[in-house]
This record gives structure tokens, C-alpha cells and sequence, in this order.
């Protein structure tokens, strides 16, 4: 028995949260199911050709992974077309255990002549959702992989590594961005140094397509006033999304929809939007994320 199967998943809400929300749900306020009827139609929006998304962690540590395997979720939930999310990162946890799937796929063993060879070198997670690996260093494995192979799913998210090849080649070429931060002083000056390098440089329209994540977790981020960064950090043209912490998320074991807290569902899902808007219009949303 391994560890993750010795580890017992515990709820992202506490107790108390959980049953408040049993008996109030009924009583809930009309705006809240308003909002979840605009995520839902923010997650279904028509593509027409497929959308590629890069999701890295900017180098600070944050879980890019877990981001990019519930965006993926999130979106195949809805999404009346398929999703596909490749794992370009080195680190642990896997993409494949982030999303309970039994094998985890090989992008670069796929033959890209049609949906059914392509699967048959893919790990399948739902009916719509399917996963791949490939190596982060092999910048050659996007136009040799994942172009063939993308045209098959209406969306592809990839959960790349900073300053890997695979995310670099990627990244340059995608419809949108979500850079996953640690809420703390100095990954936030770290993320401030990139965007202001990106503003900068001849890909400064890049910002427009860009998602910060700003990531708290239970032991971070309590000397940083995460308002005030977000609004600075907005000012770029990037929509920026808090995560608040999540305790079943921070076991770092397969994420399970039913035990995740309910504003990571809600919040997750805004990001999802926000970044299939941008890759589809090449700006803002209308949706708010803090």
C-alpha cells in the first residue's frame, strides 16, 4: 500500500461550514444562484477552434498542478466538447494523481491520425476529460505533439515548469496564461519583475491574456495585504483570482471533488472562465474574481 492510499482525505470546509451550507442552502440569496448560472455559461462558451492554455507556477512554488487539473475538471464538467490537460512538470504530486487517473497517458506516443488512435496513447479521467505527460524539456514535443494532437479537444491546458522547454516553446504560442503565485512578499516581487519584463518586451499584449492566481495556504500570506496586491497587480491588464486555503487540497493526494471547499469550486471555476475568455477574445471577461 502506498502512501497516498494510507492518507485519509480530509474536507477542504470544517465542520461547521459544511452543515451551515446543508441548512442554508435553501434560504441562499438569489445572486449566488445568478453567479453559478454565469460560470456555468462563462465554462460552456463555444470555442470554435480549439484553445490552448499554459498554467505554471512562475517559479515560486505554487501548486500549478492542482490549478490546472481543476480548471480541466471544471471545464469538462460543462463543456459539451473535450478537454485535454498535459503534465510538462517534473515535481510531485502528478497531474494523473491530482486527478485520480489510472494511467497517466504519453503525449509523444500518440498518433494524431484520428480521436480514436489519439486516445489509445492518452489517460481517460471522465467521458470528456483526458490527461498526457511529456517531458518538460522536449520543446519539440508541442509542434511534433500537441498541435496534432490538440485539434481533437476544444480546450488543452498544460501544466508546464518553469524555464522548461516544453512550457517556454508553449507559453509563447498559447491563447492565455494563468500564472499560479504564492500569496507571500516575495513571490509577489517576483511575479511584479516578470510582468513588468513582459510589459516591457514585443509580447506585451500577453498581459491582456493573462490570469494571476494568487495562492494562499494555511501557514503563508499573513503579512501580505492580498487586496492591495491583487488591485496593483491588475493594473497590468492581468485579471487576478485569490484562492483561499484548502485543507483537502494541501494533502497533496488525489483531489476529490466532494471533499474540495465550496469557494475553491466557486473560484476555481472563475479562473477557468477568465482564462477560456481571454484565449477566446484575447482580453477581460466580464467575470470578477476576488
Amino acid at each position: 500500500m502506498d502512501v497516498e492510499q494510507r492518507v485519509r482525505p480530509v474536507f477542504g470546509d470544517g465542520w461547521a461550514r459544511r452543515v451551515g451550507r446543508l441548512l442554508f442552502r435553501p434560504l441562499g440569496p438569489v445572486d449566488g444562484v445568478a453567479r453559478a448560472v454565469e460560470l456555468g455559461s462563462g465554462l460552456q462558451r463555444s470555442t470554435v477552434t480549439g484553445r490552448r492554455i499554459a498554467v505554471d507556477d512562475v517559479g515560486t512554488g505554487a501548486d500549478a498542478t492542482v490549478v490546472a487539473a481543476l480548471m480541466a475538471r471544471a471545464l469538462a464538467h460543462l463543456r459539451h466538447d473535450r478537454v485535454l490537460v498535459v503534465d510538462a512538470k517534473t515535481g510531485e504530486p502528478s497531474l494523473a494523481t491530482r486527478l485520480g487517473a489510472s494511467e497517466p497517458g504519453d503525449l509523444g506516443a500518440t498518433d494524431a491520425a484520428a480521436f480514436e488512435t489519439v486516445r489509445d496513447g492518452l489517460g481517460q479521467v471522465t467521458d470528456r476529460l483526458w490527461t498526457a505527460r511529456t517531458d518538460p524539456e522536449d520543446g519539440g514535443t508541442y509542434a511534433s505533439g500537441l498541435l496534432p494532437v490538440s485539434r481533437f479537444f476544444g480546450v488543452t491546458l498544460v501544466a508546464g515548469e518553469r524555464g522548461g522547454g516544453f512550457l517556454e516553446t508553449m507559453a509563447a504560442r498559447a491563447h492565455s496564461r494563468v500564472r499560479v503565485v504564492r500569496a507571500t512578499r516575495e513571490a509577489v516581487v517576483r511575479l511584479g519583475r516578470e510582468l513588468d519584463d513582459v510589459a516591457s518586451g514585443e509580447n506585451a499584449a500577453e498581459l491582456a491574456r493573462t490570469v494571476v492566481v494568487l495562492a494562499r495556504e494555511q501557514d503563508t500570506g499573513q503579512d501580505l495585504d492580498v487586496t492591495r496586491t491583487a488591485r496593483i497587480i491588475e493594473e497590468s491588464g492581468a485579471a487576478v483570482i485569490v484562492l483561499p486555503p484548502d485543507r483537502h487540497l494541501e494533502q497533496r493526494i488525489e483531489a476529490l471533488p466532494d471533499r474540495i471547499a465550496e469557494s475553491t469550486h466557486r473560484l476555481v471555476q472563475a479562473v477557468a472562465v477568465e482564462a477560456l475568455a481571454r484565449a477566446v477574445d484575447g482580453g477581460s471577461s466580464t467575470e470578477g474574481g476576488r
